[in-house]
């Protein structure tokens, strides 16, 4: 993936328009930098034709910055997101990939603390400040987004089953993930029967999904379907359309063989503009034979949920 490409290729290389040997090592680097996200490594430098003592200088000069022992931004000292995860994978070295929080925020499923950066290297390695590094016998599937080394979202997600201490972000995370989205339910299932052993953290993903997947949209719905799941409701559906309605008509929860729709409003229901459209989207809904129940914000607390349940339960047919 990081191999420096044949000098033999290089178009500066021949024709009377030839450059000189310095400032073609310079373009070379600039060019494996671009698609690195201005990263190169120290072996990088040295296969470009850099001497040690050239590399040394252009650090002393500002052509180049130390962000880990060996790895180095060029040009700047700015680093993107995606910058500081590249890195932390090239400091590990060959095999390695990101994984962790830092997996989950590049595929898109977590906006939360990405540090220290979590890597996953087929060899033993010591953390380091800012890097978190795991080592496995067997390697996970990986998978390359915007040219950084990831392991697939399945195992990601089985990953940090094992790390994260809130269940209500962990089901958080799971159902952005489906969302997205970057996994489904098939694949997060048959990423935990492939799995040699029953870890805990397998364990825990099953149950997440024991009753089929239930992606949302928001914290809030995540508690109130947890409430659901823990009171013994009926099955239900989430971010589910309503038959007979036009295609943008979507509710949170909807008990299809009741026909009962949930939707829980959040504070950006508040608006002027969203109060008419819910109540539109209302009307069409129990125009089709539904009926409709809103939920406030605060329906998930623990002072609220009797009267939450007590509500749902009524509406049931």
């Amino acid at each position: 993936m990081f191999r420096y490409r044949d000098k033999g290729d290089d178009p500066h290389m021949s024709g009377e328009h030839a450059v000189s040997s310095a400032t073609r090592k310079q373009l070379h680097m600039h060019e494996l930098a671009s698609g690195q996200h201005w990263l190169i490594t120290w072996e990088q430098l040295l296969a470009i034709g850099f001497s040690r003592a050239a590399i040394g200088r252009m650090v002393v000069n500002g052509l180049l910055f130390r962000v880990h022992r060996g790895v180095y931004v060029v040009g700047r000292r700015q680093l993107s997101k995606r910058g500081l995860f590249l890195a932390a994978v090239l400091y590990v070295g060959d095999g390695a990939s990101l994984t962790g929080f830092a997996g989950a925020a590049l595929a898109g499923f977590w906006n939360g603390t990405t540090f220290p950066v979590e890597v996953i290297a087929p060899r033993q390695m010591r953390s380091r400040p800012g890097i978190r590094v795991y080592s496995a016998t067997d390697m996970p599937p990986t998978e390359i987004r915007d040219g950084i080394p990831v392991t697939t979202p399945e195992h990601t997600i089985l990953r940090l089953a094992k790390t994260m201490y809130s269940q209500r972000h962990f089901r958080r995370l799971v159902h952005e993930a489906l969302v997205q989205p970057v996994t489904t339910l098939p694949r997060l299932l048959k990423a935990c029967d492939d799995s040699p052993k029953r870890t805990k953290a397998v364990q825990r993903v099953e149950r997440e999904l024991a009753d089929g997947a239930k992606p949302t949209r928001s914290g809030l719905e995540d508690d109130v379907v947890e409430i659901l799941r823990r009171r013994g409701f009926p099955p239900f559906e989430t971010n589910a359309p309503i038959p007979g309605t036009p295609p943008w008509v979507e509710v949170d929860i909807y008990f299809k063989g009741q026909r009962l729709a949930i939707d829980v409003d959040g504070p950006h229901h508040w608006t002027p503009y969203r109060k008419e459209l819910d109540a539109y989207k209302q009307q069409l809904i129990e125009a089709s034979g539904v009926t409709m129940l809103r939920l406030g914000e605060d329906a998930a607390t623990p002072t609220r949920e009797p009267e939450t349940v007590a509500r749902i339960r009524a509406s049931l047919p």
